[in-house]
């Protein structure tokens, strides 16, 4: 789909795309890449309201022709209908990528899957972070590209090194493959997403990294009198998101605070989930394809535990993994013995 790959001057249909529609004239085309849209897809898939929004009124573009130009780049695309084994054939093909950690991967189902929402919730220092990096790192080492939305301060380009050194790779022909936007704000984080299109398709990102996803809303719009004010603001950016994964093929991963529930303690304690419940209530959970909840066990340093409590099609398991220099790897097999011990 549109976004994807690279454009030559030997192909002027997958160059100029939008000179396909005919709403729109050859300033608004200019106009609208400029505004990050370089598909028919990217228009498609976008609300009337919000092109109208980010494009900005002006001569020969009100809401209404952002309607129109939506309506035709819809109308445009071919509908596609298809059985569940032609659907289950595409998913067999998506591209996955590896957490480092062979057991986090199978947890998956083979890593961590385009065109799907992973998130890693779980409470400070269980390793979130660390997994969102070694992600992008070994991502990287094939020569995909990283977009981190950091909204804590956690991503650092010494650490994203040191991973690198410590996997024997070369930083500098790495870190170039990583790309590192600080966020300031739930406005801020709102104008990053719904602006994606332009970094995505100048970048070519495959991999969009949100650290931590809720962290600025929860700030911004605290307690129970503001949800109504703060959920629709979450279901837009995920609903963007989500049309991101769609549109160019992308993996998005986020990672989320938790939350401390002691009155579930008596009836639920061997539920990490329930004790101590991720962050941004229903809303996010219908959006997320697959959610890891991290754990360190008592006395330990570098092991964690990861449970799938919730998934499309994988089935909850626990798996145990590490954190080191490198960032996540699978347990040795001797100390596994040890702990059997």
């Amino acid at each position: 789909m549109g976004g994807g790959r690279g454009m030559s001057e030997e192909e002027p249909f997958e160059e100029e795309p939008l000179k396909k529609l005919k709403s729109l004239t050859p300033e608004l085309i200019k106009t609208l890449k400029d505004k990050g849209y370089f598909t028919i897809e990217s228009l498609a898939v976008e609300a009337p309201n919000s092109l109208f929004e980010t494009v900005g009124a002006r001569p020969g573009f009100t809401l209404d022709k952002a309607r129109e130009i939506v309506h035709e780049a819809r109308d445009s695309l071919q509908i596609v209908i298809m059985d569940a084994l032609q659907l289950y054939e595409i998913e067999k093909k998506r591209k996955r990528y590896t957490t480092g950690s062979k057991a986090l991967d199978e947890l998956l189902g083979g890593g961590i899957p385009e065109e799907e929402m992973t998130e890693f919730t779980g409470e400070y220092e269980v390793g979130k972070s660390e997994v969102c990096m070694t992600v992008a790192i070994l991502a990287a080492e094939k020569g995909v590209n990283s977009w981190f939305l950091d909204s804590e301060g956690g991503i650092t380009g010494k650490r994203l090194a040191e991973m690198a050194e410590a996997r024997g790779l070369d930083p500098k022909k790495i870190l170039p493959h990583i790309y590192q936007g600080a966020v300031y704000g739930t406005e801020h984080l709102l104008f990053l997403i719904e602006n994606a299109h332009k970094p995505i398709k100048d970048k070519n990102i495959k991999i969009i990294i949100i650290d931590s996803f809720v962290s600025p809303f929860r700030a911004e719009y605290p307690g129970r009198e503001l949800l109504y004010q703060r959920q629709p603001l979450i279901n837009r950016c995920q609903r963007r998101l989500i049309n991101y994964m769609r549109a160019y093929k992308l993996a998005v991963i986020t990672t989320e605070q938790v939350m401390a529930k002691p009155e579930a303690a008596p009836l639920y304690h061997v539920r990490p989930e329930v004790l101590n419940p991720p962050v941004g209530g229903h809303i996010v959970s219908h959006a997320v394809s697959h959610r890891v909840y991290l754990q360190k066990p008592a006395g330990e340093t570098s092991k964690r535990l990861a449970t799938l409590v919730a998934s499309n099609y994988m089935p909850r398991e626990t798996r145990e993994f590490k954190i080191t220099k490198a960032g996540v790897e699978d347990v040795p097999p001797e100390e596994k013995k040890e702990e059997k011990k």
